[in-house]
């Protein structure tokens, strides 16, 4: 058996996680599993010291949100020197060919590239997650390990070989942007980012639009903006400054204020439901 370290992070939805933690054990038994808490108070964290006292539980302060989480579990795992580390979101459906598909993806690349696992509705009728390719368009599975430029982090394996090079997610990014960035980074390096063959798993799309709110006054918008929830502008310019440049990063900066401040009228007029 692989020597391997499963991530998780969670908040508040103790049935989500009891569901995805009994559905892993139901296909493997052998993960080390390492999940933050992030300070839930719905009893997810007793639910899972009584049903799964194998599950490693490290207590977050209630303000990790997803990249911090995923950060601090990674952290701990690292302590021990494991062959792979798999990031595994709790609101997944992870199908039972799910781990013999991400780790025959990376055997196929002798272990020295990123597998990010293709996500599709719980009806199966789309794909939500998983990666977009140079046009932004989201990969749809047939057959191959198709490249990936903008990479989702629901279920992604990354071997030992890839995390010795990159080391841990980037503790700048709050809630999103960090599986995208971590992705980013790996092409940087020559290290491959890759869709598996078929899909892995189902769930719900994100409905929401992080970068501005309809309906609602302009205090909120901007409160909302500034928020873990949403398109943070510091955070942005971070990650346009370390990937696109110095005037990518100024231009879209300014884009997000004026985008909040302009009412819900012209915000219509001049972009239709882009930003709704």
């Amino acid at each position: 058996m692989n020597n391997s370290a499963l991530l998780i992070t969670c908040f508040n939805r103790k049935e989500h996680t009891v569901r995805c933690l009994k559905k892993i054990y139901t296909i493997r038994q052998d993960f080390d599993i390492y999940l933050v808490d992030d300070n839930s108070t719905d009893g997810t964290s007793e639910s899972i010291s009584n049903n799964f006292p194998n599950v490693t539980i490290i207590q977050g302060n209630g303000n990790l949100f997803w990249n911090r989480g995923m950060h601090l579990a990674w952290q701990k795992a690292a302590e021990k020197d494991y062959d792979y580390y798999l990031w595994l979101n709790d609101d997944v459906v992870i199908y039972e060919k799910c781990f013999e598909e991400l780790f025959s993806c990376v055997n196929l690349k002798e272990h020295r590239a990123i597998i990010s696992g293709i996500i599709e509705t719980n009806e199966g009728d789309a794909v939500i997650y998983g990666g977009t390719d140079e046009n932004k368009k989201l990969i749809n599975p047939n057959g191959k390990l198709n490249p990936i430029t903008n990479m989702n982090g629901n279920i992604v394996l990354i071997p030992k070989y890839v995390f010795n090079i990159l080391g841990n997610l980037d503790p700048v990014y709050h809630h999103d942007l960090g599986d995208v960035d971590y992705g980013l980074r790996a092409r940087e390096n020559n290290i491959g980012v890759y869709s598996t063959r078929i899909a892995v798993g189902s769930g719900q799309r994100d409905s929401f639009c992080r970068v501005r709110q309809i309906n609602t006054s302009l205090k909120k918008r901007f409160q909302k903006l500034y928020s873990p929830l949403g398109a943070h502008p510091f955070i942005l310019f971070y990650y346009h400054k370390k990937h696109k440049g110095l005037l990518s990063a100024i231009s879209f900066f300014l884009f997000l204020h004026f985008l909040n401040i302009i009412p819900d009228q012209i915000n219509h007029f001049l972009f239709g439901n882009k930003y709704t």
